[in-house]
Formats: structure tokens, C-alpha cells, sequence
């Protein structure tokens, strides 16, 4: 379990960052850009510039079935495979999760404001539990939040911050209805999740899951762990290693380094949704 608020040193951690949070609530700076024919909301240049390359780079591996499959965004950051989804599959209906609270508020944005229909945003980190955890890394107005984790061994570096958040499990959404795509970016804790959902990810057509390792998270969060979840599950399981410029930000390279951080992203599918 990943549930990092147990302890007494992490309750006053927790309650420290909140009064943090409600300092930098004020004083938004906000930007826009148009992609994909919206309009896209943001607060740090650097960052966008990477997620918008990513999403370039995005694999399409399959095709759902239907005008309007559901989609389960987890780790939506501020939205940016929300609008390419609504680019590809316009009638799309997509749950995303995004526990920061600061990004969060743009992901809202960026979904009200481009008045996008069947979207439901959950502020809320994905784990294996329900209750609150402690999220770790560049947190606050402004921050580049793409590294930032409910584990500490991935998200606690030097100078990161911390705040707490809502955290929720997945498998209640993987019951209501199938879903067409899942996709998982959460930062180390993507083993934990889909070990407690393993008997609902029969639900799941197609997933692309980014796997978060360092050395101290080998008992944690394991690559070949999760390749042997998915495919109990019954999935086609592709691998590729992710060292691409942009899949980390650059100033954290001494720290990957360090730690052995690795991150490898795996394309799932069903014979009858591979393209």
C-alpha cells in the first residue's frame, strides 16, 4: 500500500504543505496556445513544449470500437491527451485523474474552456486505496509537475516539495462500463494499481502504461511484475524503453543518475483492437 500519511513526521509534512497551498492559490499567471484547434491553457512553457512533443510521438496501436468509447486518463497533468483524444475520437468519453492541485485547476480549464462534452476530471491520485496520500516534487503554481509522485523514492528530490491530495483506486471505474483505452502515467505507482484492479482489467480493450523504476523501488514498482499482470490479463504486451529528451525533465538528469531512475512504456492491446 502506498499510503504515505500513516506516520506522525508525515501528518505534519502534510499539514505544512497545505498551508503552503492555500498561499499560492493567488496570483495566476496563465497562458495559452492553440493545439490541435483548441485552446490550450499553461503555466510553464518548458513543460508544455515536452508534453506536446510526447503526445506527437504518441503510439496509435489500436482502434476502439464505436462512435464513443470511454477512456480512463490517469495522470491527465493539464489535459494535453485529453484534446488530442477529442481530436482523434471526437464523440470520446474520457475520466481523468490529476492529484495536483495546481495543475489540476488548468486541466479544468483547459476542459470548460474548449467546453469539451463527456470529460469527468477527478482531482485525485491513483493508488491502491481511498483516503489522502502525500504527492512529492515540483509542486506550486507554476511547477513542472510531470515527475510528481505519491512515491517518495520517485517524486522526493532535492529542493521538491510536497502537498497533500485526494487518492482513489481504479478498479470501481473499471466496472462501470468497458472501457475502450486505459492509459496509466502515474509515476510509480502504476504496479500497486493494477494489482489491486487485475480482476477488472478484463473491462480494458487497449492501455498504454509508463512504468517508473529507480533502484530503491525494486520491491515496489518492478517492470517485469507488471508485464506479468497485464498479460494474466490477457493482453498483446510491446515494451520499448523511454529515454527520449523529454521524458524527464532535463534539470532532474543528476538525480536520475543517481537514483537508476528508468522509464519504459508498455502498448497493450487485444488481438481484435490492434490495428
Amino acid at each position: 500500500m502506498l499510503n504515505a500519511c500513516n506516520s506522525w513526521q508525515s501528518h505534519l509534512s502534510a499539514r505544512a504543505c497545505r498551508l503552503r497551498q492555500k498561499r499560492e492559490l493567488t496570483n495566476i499567471a496563465i497562458e495559452r496556445t492553440r493545439f490541435r484547434g483548441f485552446q490550450l491553457y499553461f503555466e510553464n512553457e518548458r513543460a508544455t513544449e515536452s508534453m506536446l512533443r510526447a503526445v506527437d510521438e504518441f503510439p496509435s496501436f489500436f482502434q476502439p470500437a464505436g462512435s464513443s468509447p470511454l477512456i480512463i486518463d490517469g495522470g491527465a497533468n493539464i489535459g494535453v491527451s485529453i484534446l488530442e483524444w477529442k481530436t482523434r475520437w471526437p464523440m470520446s468519453r474520457v475520466i481523468c485523474f490529476e492529484p495536483d492541485p495546481f495543475t489540476f485547476e488548468l486541466l479544468r480549464m483547459n476542459v470548460e474552456r474548449n467546453d469539451l462534452p463527456g470529460v469527468e476530471c477527478i482531482q485525485a491520485a491513483l493508488t491502491d486505496y481511498e483516503g489522502t496520500a502525500v504527492l512529492h516534487g515540483d509542486v506550486g503554481r507554476g511547477s513542472d509537475a510531470r515527475g510528481n509522485s505519491v512515491q517518495a523514492a520517485w517524486g522526493k528530490r532535492v529542493a521538491s516539495d510536497c502537498v497533500e491530495v485526494p487518492c482513489t483506486r481504479l478498479a470501481p471505474y473499471l466496472r462501470r462500463e468497458p472501457v475502450a483505452f486505459l492509459k496509466l502515467d502515474i509515476e510509480g505507482a502504476e504496479e500497486a494499481v493494477l494489482k489491486d484492479s487485475a480482476d477488472d482489467l478484463q473491462a480494458v480493450e487497449a492501455a498504454y502504461v509508463e512504468v517508473h523504476e529507480t533502484n530503491a523501488m525494486a520491491a515496489s514498482n518492478s517492470l517485469l511484475r507488471i508485464q506479468t499482470i497485464l498479460r494474466k490479463a490477457g493482453f498483446e504486451v510491446e515494451t520499448e524503453a523511454r529515454f527520449a529528451r523529454h521524458a524527464l525533465p532535463s534539470h532532474h538528469r543528476q538525480w536520475q543518475r543517481r537514483v537508476g531512475a528508468r522509464q519504459s512504456q508498455l502498448l497493450c492491446w487485444r488481438e481484435a483492437t490492434r490495428e
